[in-house]
């Protein structure tokens, strides 16, 4: 993931004075070189303004003049003493280039110049980085050798070498002779050049490549070409986006965000779509549920789960499910602006399973969300009902034909789905059991099931009809980006990748929220039971139904982020609407056996 974070928040160094001595040091080291005999000219220059600067002069090793020298008296000094105009310093504090010491730091310009290298070169890049890293300096042979390591088979990398030097200059390369001495001549005159990264950017370079893009070993050319072309796209899509939010509409999204609830996103969307808001609702909530944020426990303040679920929309086809995963997450042609993640959503229309497999590799340690929209003819494919039930899971993936092998990785992502499947009469839901894989979406994922009624054909119809005219598009212009900014920055903070004034937050469940849940649902049962063709002692859902429950619950709480001090609790709107999701979802896995109106009067419930 690509780092949002200042050169002065990144938290990887010790700050102040230290770290500023520490630089000092080499730039001393580098540019006077007064520890050797041979330098007694150079010495000279240095006692003198010592003695002249009031400052002791009996010892002059560079660790000494780092601790006493002043900013204007190390310029100084150098500007008396320095001979060597072509060197380079590129620190975090100081810079130093055409013979001019300049009192600020080059890590801006040298994060958006390794930033630029790798994307120009991609793994290649990133090998030759980590190779330099661990062999400190070395020959191009040795070089050449570790760098073919990191990177799987054999890979010169002179032109990569001489870019960084000549081009980036935080290379260099330089003489040795056998003793590991600069610019001397060894026994019997023979030396070797040797390369390396200039030691100042040595820590930027390694937080870069330790925490920004990170790259494993991939097995397939599959996932080399998706981590190439589609991994690190979306990764700059996305802190693009931040940078532009942060610099432009800040204290706009911060205003919006101390204001807005689930309840206000959900009256937004249905003055959109009627009573077909609670689709896109869901798939807004799932943008929200990628920051994978923490639920705690009131008692003890306990992990007990986090917000990230998968989302399945399943029914009968052009019921409306890829306009609520897809169109309005992503944006359309037709003018629909996109409502969610950017940089997050990883659409997989024309993918096949086998492919999809493949690529996960490159998304490993990662939390984006892969949008499916014929997610049923996947199980149809030979071998991949497991790791399908595996990928649901964010298990380990295992997979191998005869012609690869793809190693072992954790898929850590997630699904937002559509489930085609036909329903030919009144037993609504029983139809769809009879589905062998499709148990195994209802078991991992947040399930909504749409029937093509006649109520809801005039729904969509008339939602069409909106969309053709323009009238969508221009109500959603500008509530749409205000969500997206909101979502980005909550997502930015949760995650770590932005904290110039928050921190990220857990949200707590008290014991009165599950208990509200539970209620519901022995007053769903009860009625359930009275005359239900499932028998006395059969239901026909599981206990996960009220998890995913409260799961969205948390997630829908997580809209007020901005709202909360420390602990995010779970306000009564989106409790609300969460537990409208769990009536709805229960009266049709039943088949409609019991009285929805009844049941939502007796719990209050909208």
């Amino acid at each position: 993931m690509i780092d949002m974070m200042s050169s002065d928040s990144n938290g990887m160094l010790d700050e102040g004075e230290e770290w500023r001595k520490k630089e000092r040091t080499i730039l001393l080291r580098r540019l006077l070189d007064v520890e050797r005999p041979e330098n007694y000219t150079q010495r000279v220059k240095v006692i003198k303004y010592l003695e002249q600067e009031g400052l002791p002069s009996n010892d002059v090793d560079v660790e000494t003049l780092a601790s006493i020298l002043r900013d204007d008296q190390l310029e100084s000094l150098l500007m008396l003493t320095c001979t060597n105009s072509t060197a380079v310093f590129k620190g975090r504090y100081y810079t130093f280039s055409n013979g001019m010491l300049q009192h600020r730091g080059s890590w801006d310009i040298v994060r958006k110049d390794l930033t630029e290298f790798l994307n120009a070169h991609g793994r290649k890049g990133y090998a030759l980085l980590k190779a330099m890293l661990e062999v400190d300096t070395d020959t191009i042979a040795g070089i050449m050798a570790k760098t073919s390591e990191v990177y799987g088979e054999r890979l010169n990398p002179i032109n990569m070498l001489i870019e960084l030097r000549d081009g980036l200059r935080i290379a260099y390369s330089t003489s040795m002779d056998e003793g590991g001495r600069g610019n001397g001549e060894g026994k019997r005159g023979r030396h070797k050049t040797v390369w390396g990264i200039l030691e100042e950017v040595r820590p930027l370079v390694r937080h870069m490549l330790d925490e920004l893009c990170h790259i494993p070993r991939l097995s397939t050319r599959d996932a080399y070409m998706e981590f190439e072309y589609e991994v690190k796209r979306m990764d700059e899509e996305l802190r693009t986006y931040l940078m532009q939010l942060i610099e432009e509409r800040y204290e706009d999204t911060l205003r919006f965000g101390r204001d807005v609830t689930s309840e206000h996103i959900a009256r937004y969307l249905r003055e959109l779509f009627g009573s077909l808001y609670l689709d896109p609702l869901l798939a807004i909530a799932q943008q929200y549920s990628l920051t994978d944020s923490s639920i705690v426990s009131e008692k003890n303040h306990s992990k007990v789960m986090s917000t990230g679920f998968n989302l399945a929309l399943f029914g009968d086809p052009g019921s409306g499910k890829t306009f609520a995963i897809k169109d309005l997450i992503l944006g359309s042609e037709n003018g629909v602006p996109a409502h969610g993640l950017p940089g997050m959503n990883r659409y997989c229309g024309g993918m096949t399973p086998a492919k999809f497999i493949a690529i996960g590799e490159a998304y490993e340690g990662r939390s984006v969300n892969f949008i499916i929209t014929e997610f049923n003819d996947w199980f149809k494919y030979k071998g991949m009902v497991e790791p399908l039930k595996i990928a649901m899971e964010r298990g380990i993936i295992r997979y191998e034909t005869k012609s690869y092998s793809i190693r072992p990785y954790r898929f850590t992502s997630f699904f937002s789905v559509n489930y085609n499947t036909s329903v030919y009469n009144k037993n609504i839901y029983e139809p769809t059991i009879r589905d062998p894989n499709f148990k195994a979406v209802e078991d991992r994922m947040l399930c909504r099931l749409h029937i093509l009624t006649k109520d809801r054909y005039g729904e969509l119809a008339k939602r069409q009809s909106s969309l053709m005219k323009g009238i969508l598009q221009e109500r959603m212009s500008y509530t749409a980006g205000m969500i997206r900014d909101h979502l980005t920055l909550v997502y930015a903070i949760q995650r770590g990748y932005h904290n110039k004034d928050f921190k990220p937050k857990q949200i707590m469940i008290n014991d009165g929220v599950v208990d509200k849940i539970r209620d519901v649902m022995d007053v769903i049962i009860e009625h359930i039971e009275d005359g239900s063709r499932y028998g006395e002692h059969r239901v026909p859902f599981s206990v996960r139904l009220e998890k995913k429950t409260l799961q969205l619950a948390s997630t829908l709480a997580l809209i007020r982020f901005f709202s909360y001090n420390d602990v995010i609790t779970i306000d009564e709107h989106s409790l609300s609407i969460a537990l409208r999701y769990l009536v709805e979802e229960a009266w049709i896995r039943s088949g409609y056996t019991f009285d929805v109106k009844s049941v939502t009067d007796i719990l209050s419930i909208e």
